[in-house]
C-alpha cells in the first residue's frame, strides 16, 4: 500500500488507489492563488522573487535617469541558517495570521487559534507563540498578535 503525498503532508495516511485525492482540491495557496497544493509547497510563484542586486531594487525609471549601471549582488544566507524573523520578514503582509485577543486572554486565544488549525498546543504561552510561528512560516504565512482595544 502506497499512501498519498497529499494525504501524507497532512497527516494522514490514505491510499485511494487509482482514484484522485478528494483532499487535493481543497487545498489553496496563498502564494500563487492555486489550488492543489500548499503554500509551503508551492513552485509555481512567479510574482514573488528575491532580487539577485541592489539595483534592481531601485526602479527602472530613477536607475535610467542617474545613469545607474552598476550590479551589486546580494549575498543571501543559507536557507537553513535563517532565524524565524528572517524567513517571516520575506512573507508579504497580505499572508498574515491576525491573532485578535482581549487584554489577559491572550494565551486562550492563542490555543484556540491553535486546535482550530489542529497544532498541539504545549504547556506555556511562550512555547505555543513559537510553535504557531513555526507552523505558519511552513505555510507561507506569519502570525500578527493584535490586542482588542
Amino acid at each position: 500500500m502506497t499512501s498519498c503525498t497529499t494525504c501524507r503532508s497532512i497527516g494522514l495516511t490514505r491510499d485511494h488507489g487509482s482514484l484522485p485525492c478528494p483532499i487535493r482540491g481543497s487545498l489553496w495557496c496563498s502564494q500563487c492563488s492555486c489550488r492543489g497544493h500548499l503554500p509551503a509547497t508551492c513552485d509555481k510563484v512567479t510574482h514573488v522573487w528575491r532580487p539577485a542586486t541592489l539595483e534592481e531594487l531601485i526602479p527602472a525609471d530613477v536607475r535610467e535617469r542617474w545613469g545607474i549601471v552598476t550590479s551589486t549582488p546580494i549575498i543571501y544566507k543559507n536557507p537553513k541558517d535563517l532565524s524565524l524573523e528572517d524567513m517571516e520578514r520575506e512573507i508579504a503582509d497580505s499572508n498574515t495570521i491576525e491573532v485578535v485577543y482581549r487584554e489577559g486572554k491572550q494565551d486562550g486565544r492563542i490555543r484556540e487559534v491553535m486546535k482550530g488549525l489542529k497544532i498541539p498546543t504545549v504547556h506555556g504561552k511562550d512555547g505555543n507563540i513559537q510553535k504557531l510561528r513555526l507552523w505558519a512560516v511552513s505555510n507561507g504565512k506569519k502570525v500578527r498578535l493584535v490586542q482588542e482595544r
